[in-house]
């Protein structure tokens, strides 16, 4: 069969080949489109720019006077291979082909695939009762954490600064030194040259910033008293090279920038540092806790964060793993909520399992907020052995039958342990209802001690009963935020528009903050103490001090009218008379003079 009809659009096409007889042997229609005659309008209601094809199922899309001739249209029978007509010059397309293509150009859209969730597990509870009440705190302080590299140090007698070369070895310095020289070479075209000792002294200016701040940090080379730092003029670095150095300083090889990495920039740090604060920590703390630290950042990036409330708003977001004492252990960039997460679990879930997992000793107790806590997290947690500790929202736990606790008196509590005691829920009413959740089961955990609030009501201080989860909570939770609190009072206040520069800042105060409290179980210093000596031996005075060129001589040399001659310099230097750039020079005042200046240089007035 060969047929040839003259219809209106595609839609009358395929109606019409939809109304054939079955025994019509029609397996194709072939379509020719002539263009318009002159002075045709051919555009006039174009369907929709938003329809990217126009398929079949988008037919009606098609305005009725898209086309201003009609199409040619012929009925074909693909298996006979049925020449058309001779007025249209169009090849015979194979059956296959024209599927292959039509499959082609009409994509079906897809839905998206939908995160599988998982399935909820059944939580039997049973309440129960705390263990009787103590009238002193039964809850042992946490174990100081003295890791073996301390007695390393005080046998090798190691100063602060030998401690801070420790975490800023020549390993890290060695691949700062190699990147920056090598960014300036393609950068500028030219060679910096910069050594370890250089960056060494770029590192201790930033330090400086931390307690001594200024508005501009050209200042530090002022000639103003007020504002002139002596340790950063006579440790030899110029301003000029200290502006190059920060400029081009760099820890990565941009030609290498691998595919899926967003922070390529910072990685090999981040990395180092990662490494050698969990080896300064072993024997890892046996009390850690896992929270949110902020870096102040005020410029445009996709890892800036708002949280509100907090004493940096804006900035990037650090998961940090500390110690009681505020030592940094693990940390990790948070880079959205799509990176690198565990599917099937929620974004809390996937911090704590992975910065705990293969980190933490066994048997260690762990303390997390509410944005973490889940009951399955805590099941993992006690078949791994390791005690979990945290606030948990009310969302979290509403198969646990709680009561009302805010409608009883101040210091009531409520326990609920599961069937197989791995979880208990501990509600307690203090200004506000605090809900508790641990893996813990030990009698000294699941007990009651005092505390002392404030009353409103009676204007005293009065004892309360307090669950003592609640208490080893408190005192084991504030380990990153002693950290957040120890790297913010010195931070370097120096500024730059590089978006990865505050991550370098928090590795450079975060290594201050571990290397004073390891520090203080040797010698017993403040924070700004070890921060000074550091600086200090950082920035001692150079060996070879700048040269230092005169613009007078003394007066009996100067009108003394003997061996005065005029030599050329080797450099530029201002004129002892005019203040310009000049090169020539006296030979024997050695100042530098202008021609017209060499007489009334040495003339007495």
């Amino acid at each position: 069969m060969s047929e040839r009809r003259y219809l209106q659009n595609v839609e009358e096409a395929v109606n019409y080949l939809y109304s054939l007889p079955e025994e019509e042997e029609v397996t194709g229609i072939d379509i020719a489109l002539e263009p318009p005659d002159d002075g045709a309008e051919s555009d006039v209601d174009d369907p929709s720019e938003d329809a990217v094809d126009v398929g079949v199922e988008n037919v009606r899309l098609l305005g009725a006077k898209l086309l201003a001739q009609p199409p040619h249209i012929q009925f074909t029978n693909r298996n006979t291979c049925t020449e058309p007509s001779s007025s249209w010059s169009a090849p015979i397309i194979d059956e296959q082909e024209e599927l292959q293509t039509a499959e082609n150009d009409i994509e079906p859209t897809q839905p998206k695939k939908k995160k599988q969730k998982r399935s909820k597990p059944v939580y039997e509870w049973k309440r129960c009762e705390f263990e009787s009440c103590d009238n002193g705190d039964s809850m042992k302080l946490p174990e100081t954490h003295k890791p073996s590299i301390v007695n390393k140090w005080a046998d090798e007698g190691l100063t602060p600064a030998d401690i801070f070369k420790h975490f800023w070895n020549k390993e890290v310095m060695e691949l700062v030194k190699r990147e920056t020289n090598r960014y300036h070479q393609v950068k500028f075209g030219r060679e910096l040259n910069v050594t370890i000792e250089e960056l060494y002294q770029v590192l201790g200016i930033f330090l400086l910033s931390g307690y001594t701040p200024v508005p501009n940090r050209r200042l530090f080379w002022s000639k103003q008293a007020d504002t002139r730092n002596l340790a950063v003029i006579q440790c030899g670095m110029t301003l000029n090279r200290f502006e190059e150095i920060v400029r081009s300083m760099h820890f990565v090889d941009n030609s290498k920038k691998p595919p899926d990495d967003r922070i390529f920039k910072i990685r090999p740090l981040f990395d180092h540092f990662n490494k050698i604060f969990k080896d300064a920590a072993h024997p890892l703390p046996m009390t850690w806790a896992i929270d949110e630290a902020m870096e102040p950042y005020y410029g445009r990036h996709g890892f800036k964060q708002f949280i509100k409330g907090k004493p940096v708003r804006f900035g990037y977001k650090f998961w940090c793993l500390c110690s009681h004492e505020g030592l940094l252990v693990n940390f990790r960039l948070y880079e959205g909520k799509d990176s690198g997460f565990e599917e099937g679990m929620t974004i809390g879930e996937s911090v704590v399992s992975a910065m705990a997992k293969g980190t933490v000793p066994t048997g260690s107790n762990g303390f997390i907020d509410n944005f973490f806590t889940t009951l399955p997290l805590l099941k993992a947690f006690k078949e791994a052995d390791i005690g979990l500790t945290g606030t948990i929202r009310k969302d979290k736990v509403r198969s646990v039958p709680l009561s009302n606790i805010k409608k009883k008196e101040r210091g009531a509590a409520e326990l609920f342990q599961e069937k197989e005691k791995q979880i208990a829920i501990c509600l307690w009413n203090d200004n506000s209802d605090v809900r508790m959740a641990t893996n813990k089961s030990d009698s000294a955990s699941l007990s009651m001690s005092k505390c002392k609030r404030w009353s409103k009501k009676k204007k005293e201080v009065v004892v309360l009963p307090q669950p003592n989860i609640v208490k080893q909570y408190n005192k084991g939770m504030g380990g990153v935020d002693l950290f957040d609190q120890f790297r913010g009072k010195y931070r370097v206040s120096f500024r730059k528009r590089v978006w990865y520069y505050p991550l370098f800042r928090f590795l450079l105060n975060g290594s201050i903050v571990n290397g004073w409290i390891l520090y203080k179980k040797i010698h017993m210093v403040t924070e700004l103490e070890f921060l000074r000596e550091i600086v200090n031996v950082l920035l001692k005075p150079s060996e070879k001090p700048r040269r230092y060129m005169p613009l007078t001589s003394p007066e009996d040399v100067r009108y003394d009218r003997r061996d005065h001659y005029v030599v050329m310099g080797d450099t530029q230097r201002r004129c002892g008379v005019c203040k310009k750039n000049v090169k020539p020079k006296c030979s024997k005042c050695d100042v530098a003079l202008h021609i017209q200046c060499f007489v009334e240089y040495h003339t007495k007035k």
